[in-house]
């Protein structure tokens, strides 16, 4: 019987560990509103990559809060507008931690930080470069928010006007 209840607490001494160890990153910047003028928006940016060609997309808000609007194939880029207008991106993407993050921008840099996928826990990255002009920018550099796996990067992301941009609201970033 003492085996028993020794087992019974190692075993969910165990599982208490495990579940610590399995905690999802914190975001290390915090959110602040968006008052410059460095770039625009009211609309999103998109980088293109790939072999067939697609787009990374993310949202900008005054608020702070970032929105990645995906990746679809560029021949795509019309049908996921569609879906941001009404409102069936945002409802699709609202409770999903790895569509948000924050922003911030100090003169003619650009910093922002966000979950992406990984093995749990999930793994919190911060992009960071220059801002070429108000509705062109881009990452040079890639960073686990601890400071570890730290990438150099090119990628150039390029302004699109869009309206209405989808609800930045979320239960990720406060």
């Amino acid at each position: 019987m003492k085996l028993i209840v020794l087992l019974s607490i190692m075993n969910l001494l165990s599982d208490c560990s495990k579940n610590i160890i399995l905690k999802d990153d914190e975001l290390s910047t915090m959110r602040t509103d968006f008052t410059g003028n460095q770039l625009r928006v009211d609309g999103y940016y998109i980088n293109k990559w790939g072999n067939p060609e697609r787009v990374t997309i993310y949202f900008f808000n005054k608020s702070g809060v970032l929105l990645e609007g995906g990746s679809p194939l560029v021949s795509d880029l019309g049908i996921r507008e569609k879906e941001f207008k009404s409102g069936d991106y945002y409802n699709n993407v609202k409770m999903d931690k790895l569509s948000w993050g924050v922003f911030k921008i100090i003169n003619n840099k650009i910093e922002f930080e966000k979950w992406y996928p990984s093995d749990p826990p999930l793994k919190a990255y911060i992009n960071s470069g220059i801002i070429l002009n108000d509705t062109t920018f881009q990452i040079t550099k890639s960073m686990r928010s601890d400071g570890s796996e730290v990438k150099e990067i090119n990628e150039i992301y390029h302004f699109r006007s869009f309206s209405p941009k989808p609800d930045s609201t979320n239960n990720f970033i406060r």
